[in-house]
């Protein structure tokens, strides 16, 4: 590079330099604060308030903040630490030329400080009325304090003012102006009242204060208490409660009538005595308040909490068998899992059985539930199940079992649909349900009207078991739907018949009977009938206890309906079975026939 040309560029850095430096020391240390204090009012009295403010037009644009502490008494003791606030208001309460001072500190370290003079002059304003209320609540009995000596003046002393009170705030003072600023009073009744308070100074200037005293009928010097009994109690058991410990902590000849609300029932009372007896309605956390009144009608409560315990009620036990009508060969299935209890659940209930009813239990005390029993000897059984919770809770129920003298082979299955059960026997090459079907539809997902039960709104569906429409039977039947189990289908008129070579011709009502010996189980359950009319369709049943009808799949075309139907029937009156033509629009119960039979 040419050296000329390098000093060239150092002569320029250097004078660029010289120019830059004393620019820059001015801006940071040569700049003089110009302070603006501009204050409203210039003068005034000591009732006014005087706003100050402090401005700096001239600084820096690096400086655009600045510091301000206050010494307004000139005592040389700063009122506060420095703020960023160039604001202040201030009231001088005493009268003459007050020196304010002020300092200002600017971010690089300056400090600047000035004094002003203010010239005040007296004012004169009204006190600041102001009481309390001791106690803050009370009742027509109790004395209260109004006390007035928080109450201030700017100007005057305390002991120059006059106090005087309104105590129902109704335009007429109760008490005369007075140097005492604490006055006593007891109002008549129970109210909400307006309490006034007028306090004067010197000059006749006045001020006010109101405040609202409730004075009710409670009286906290009541000491309201209560035990109860039992400690671990139910819902079934009777509680003492007893506020006999109720008691004035100054007055011992106070007379009190008790009332108990129960929060969840209702209030119980005024009583005279102070025991209780009482029953809940409810289990789980009670809250129960006693009110204790006195004779002058003041009162107190107390609220206390306690458990009361559910009701452990005795099991309810339920047998289910697998049929109550079998042989001397069936091997019955016996089931204690439809119990049921208030608390335990069932797998925790202890059962034991007595299979002959005679009152010896016949097995131990055992959470299993099921069990197989054969019966050696033909007759009528009251099996007996007993439960026990673990509250220790028994009770016992009996279901009755038939037992036939034969060995037909017997059997059970359980719909997999509604977990009935239903027992099985075979007869010849068949094997049949041996009790009724009970399979229900939905009516509004399925045919309407395709199962009825005789005396429905009594439950006896689960006694005799449904009854189903013929014609509507078939076609469900022939949509591909199913009423009987799994394995198993309504049986046709060749079904039937072919059942008709296995009874015999002498006595075969009885052998189909319940206790026959072909273990087929009918029982007099009667049919029914569907009509139709076009406004009111409806279901008529008979030959209850007379005559039994069964279902079977085979309808043909007749010239009446009521030859269309082919159907099983038993009659009381006539020792055989019917094997026949019926009312396509009759209602049978439904023995199932295994498939492949």
């Amino acid at each position: 590079m040419d050296r000329r040309y390098s000093i060239g560029i150092f002569l320029f850095l250097l004078v660029a330099i010289a120019i830059l430096i004393p620019s820059c020391l001015k801006d940071q240390f040569a700049w003089k604060p110009e302070v603006l204090l501009v204050m409203k009012p210039d003068s005034g009295l000591t009732t006014q308030t005087f706003d100050f403010r402090v401005d700096i037009p001239n600084l820096p644009t690096n400086q655009q903040e600045f510091f301000l502490r206050w010494d307004m008494n000139a005592d040389s003791v700063w009122d506060a630490a420095f703020t960023a606030c160039p604001t202040l208001s201030y009231r001088f309460y005493q009268k003459g030329s007050h020196k304010i001072r002020m300092e200002i500190l600017t971010k690089d370290g300056k400090r600047l400080a000035f004094d002003k003079i203010i010239k005040v002059d007296q004012g004169y304003s009204a006190p600041h009325a102001a009481f309390t209320i001791d106690p803050p609540v009370g009742n027509y009995l109790t004395e209260f304090t109004f006390d007035a000596s928080s109450t201030i003046d700017d100007e005057d002393a305390f002991s120059s003012l006059q106090f005087r009170w309104d105590f129902e705030n109704n335009g007429i003072w109760d008490t005369e102006l007075s140097a005492s600023p604490v006055a006593k009073h007891k109002f008549p009744k129970s109210a909400d009242y307006s309490v006034k308070l007028s306090v004067m100074d010197p000059t006749h200037r006045v001020s006010t204060e109101t405040k609202t005293l409730s004075v009710n009928l409670i009286d906290t010097l009541i000491k309201v208490d209560f035990t109860w009994l039992s400690k671990d109690g139910t819902v079934k058991d009777t509680f003492l409660l007893d506020a006999s410990g109720t008691h004035h902590l100054k007055d011992s000849s106070r007379v009190f009538s008790y009332s108990w609300d129960i929060k969840s029932e209702v209030v119980f009372g005024p009583f005279t005595d102070p025991k209780f007896l009482h029953v809940f309605w409810n289990a789980g956390m009670e809250k129960v308040t006693l009110t204790a009144k006195d004779q002058f009608g003041l009162s107190n409560s107390i609220t206390k909490e306690f458990y009361v315990i559910r009701e452990n009620k005795p099991p309810i036990p339920q047998i289910q068998v697998s049929t109550p009508y079998g042989n001397i060969t069936t091997n019955f299935y016996l089931s204690a899992w439809p119990s049921l209890d208030d608390v335990t659940p069932p797998s925790r209930l202890l059962i034991r059985w007595d299979f002959d009813g005679d009152g010896n239990w016949d097995t131990g005390w055992s959470y299993d539930k099921t069990l197989f029993h054969q019966f050696s000897i033909p007759g009528e059984y009251w099996v007996a199940l007993e439960a026990e919770d673990e509250g220790g809770e028994r009770s016992v129920v009996k279901k009755r079992m038939l037992v036939s003298p034969y060995k037909n082979q017997t059997g059970y299955i359980q719909d997999k649909r509604d977990g009935n059960f239903y027992g099985t026997v075979k007869i010849g090459e068949q094997w049949w349900m041996s009790d009724n079907l009970d399979y229900r539809t939905n009516p509004k997902m399925d045919i309407p009207m395709l199962q009825r039960c005789y005396d429905e709104a009594n439950g006896m569906c689960d006694l005799y078991g449904a009854l189903y429409l013929g014609d509507r039977a078939v076609n469900y039947t022939e949509s591909g739907q199913n009423i009987c189990p799994d394995g198993w289908r309504i049986p046709s008129r060749q079904d039937w018949l072919k059942l008709g070579e296995n009874i015999p011709n002498n006595g075969a009502r009885d052998a189909m009977m319940v206790g026959g010996r072909l273990g087929f189980n009918a029982r007099y359950t009667g049919y029914g009938t569907h009509y139709e009319p076009p406004s009111n369709p409806s279901v008529r049943f008979f030959g209850l206890y007379q005559e039994v009808q069964f279902l079977s799949i085979t309808t043909r075309p007749f010239q009446s309906e009521y030859q269309a139907q082919f159907y099983m029937g038993i009659q009381r009156n006539f020792d055989g079975v019917n094997l026949m033509w019926g009312n396509l629009n009759g209602y049978f119960y439904a023995r199932c026939l295994k498939n492949d039979q």
